[in-house]
């Protein structure tokens, strides 16, 4: 686990959306108990197999959610952006960790105790309304991945989740900048298929002028076409 202290967190909760959706007498509880991560890129915030169920707020950063098989093949859950709550499965259950989350690029995170959260479920509407709602996106967002893997193809899939990381990223002039740009391992990792077919379709796609590699960001130059792309693909067969 990365570096922990225990002080002055309100200033890294207040500028995320949790900080400005809970009361204020929720954020000094979590000033007062919360500790402080920093964490470089490539370690691991939370592992599989930990016994701790503390709760994270991702402050900064980009992290990613992800589970080994016993072959070590990776598959990646899902990318969290900066705001982003993880780790909450275990506090709400008990149970043990589902998935291990590790940093894509340096990251900022405060943690609370799975106790302090379910007080804060309990005392702070607002707090509970956030965590219900946050939940159910994550249960929307893995309802549509299972009718992607049953109804598309593998290009299809690769299309439709890079315009899912393009619509979460920030963009002007009609493009999008998804920065760090996902690796083609990331991508195949998150759609359940081999890097070289993310590469194919990675390099058709800037051929054609929809994608392109900017530095370390990937830029969505053509959102709508892509879009259009996989709003066509509804019919395809599964390859």
């Amino acid at each position: 686990m990365g570096s922990g202290v225990r002080e002055d967190c309100r200033s890294w909760i207040d500028g995320t959306p949790l900080g400005r959706s809970v009361s204020a007498a929720t954020i000094a509880r979590m000033d007062k108990l919360g500790v402080r991560h920093v964490y470089e890129k490539g370690q691991e915030i939370i592992g599989r197999s930990d016994e701790l169920q503390d709760v994270f707020l991702l402050v900064d950063g980009v992290a990613r959610v992800i589970v080994y098989s016993a072959s070590g093949k990776a598959v990646n859950f899902r990318r969290l952006e900066a705001g982003a709550l993880f780790g909450e499965f275990a506090a709400i259950d008990g149970l043990n960790r589902s998935a291990s989350v590790e940093a894509v690029e340096s990251c900022r995170a405060v943690s609370i105790s799975a106790q302090l959260f379910n007080e804060l479920m309990q005392s702070d509407a607002r707090f509970m309304r956030f965590v219900l709602s946050h939940l159910v996106s994550i249960l929307r967002a893995l309802t549509s991945r299972i009718i992607e893997f049953s109804t598309l193809g593998v290009t299809s899939r690769i299309q439709t989740e890079l315009l899912r990381m393009a619509n979460a990223a920030p963009g002007r002039n009609g493009q999008k900048e998804i920065s760090p740009a996902p690796t083609h391992s990331e991508i195949a990792g998150r759609i359940s298929t081999h890097r070289e077919a993310v590469s194919r379709e990675v390099s058709r796609l800037k051929q054609l002028g929809i994608i392109e590699r900017r530095g370390r960001a990937l830029i969505v130059k053509d959102v709508e076409q892509l879009e259009q792309m996989v709003r066509n693909a509804s019919g395809e067969q599964l390859e």
